[in-house]
């Protein structure tokens, strides 16, 4: 009898406080970016960007932020598949577009930085691409660097173009947990040549990744910090 008390009031505490279910990015980006995606684009044609900006931090904090990212199943140009779910580390997701020019700056700079957080983080490099042009712009990234692509034209990947290219566009940056949380997007992951100072060494994919991983502590470099 004492049993099946026992039995009755664990079932009631369990009904009571019920496991928070997981929210992910997929299904928030589903509900949240139509509404984000009408009232930024009129901020952007009345000339008022702190509006447009002020929407995307609001879509992010409110709904975007600590959501969970499903498996992305994708291939390599070296013809072997990633999983996602197999990183045991955090991960930067950089998207870029085929029509992208990318200068060897920003390469030699993301080149450095998967040398430095080696065995810390993963940099995974997405081109929107079929894979021979991917394969292509692939030659001068270094063996830490993960270069995948995702064909446009194979309806297979509608799941991951949907939530990751529709959204935001490309060049985007998403960096993700060992959680799979998301924490951060760099909607303007790039940097391009001024011609007045071809000469200048640009660091600033260098400050992005520290601002992605250190969570705004710029000077900050060496092992990751956990981000709250």
């Amino acid at each position: 009898m004492r049993v099946c008390i026992f039995t009755f009031m664990f079932a009631c505490m369990f009904l009571a406080f019920p496991q928070q279910q997981k929210i992910y990015f997929d299904t928030q980006i589903a509900k949240h970016l139509k509404a984000y995606k009408d009232k930024s684009e009129v901020a952007i044609q009345n000339g008022d960007m702190a509006r447009a900006e002020f929407l995307f931090d609001s879509l992010f904090n409110n709904h975007l932020k600590f959501s969970y990212i499903r498996n992305i199943t994708l291939n390599k140009v070296n013809g072997s598949t990633l999983k996602t779910t197999s990183l045991d580390t955090p991960f930067l997701l950089v998207t870029k577009s085929s029509w992208e020019l990318i200068n060897q700056e920003e390469i030699n700079e993301i080149n450095r930085m998967s040398k430095m957080y080696k065995d810390q983080i993963n940099i995974i490099i997405l081109f929107w691409n079929s894979k021979s042009k991917a394969k292509t712009l692939s030659k001068d990234y270094n063996s830490n660097v993960i270069v995948t692509y995702v064909d446009e034209r194979e309806n297979a990947s509608n799941h991951i173009i949907k939530p990751y290219k529709h959204s935001f566009g490309a060049p985007a940056c998403f960096f993700i947990s060992e959680e799979k949380q998301l924490l951060k997007i760099d909607r303007k992951f790039t940097i391009s040549k001024d011609k007045n100072r071809t000469e200048v060494a640009f660091s600033v994919i260098h400050e992005k990744i520290k601002w992605m991983l250190f969570d705004n502590e710029p000077t900050k470099e060496g092992i990751i910090s956990i981000i709250d």
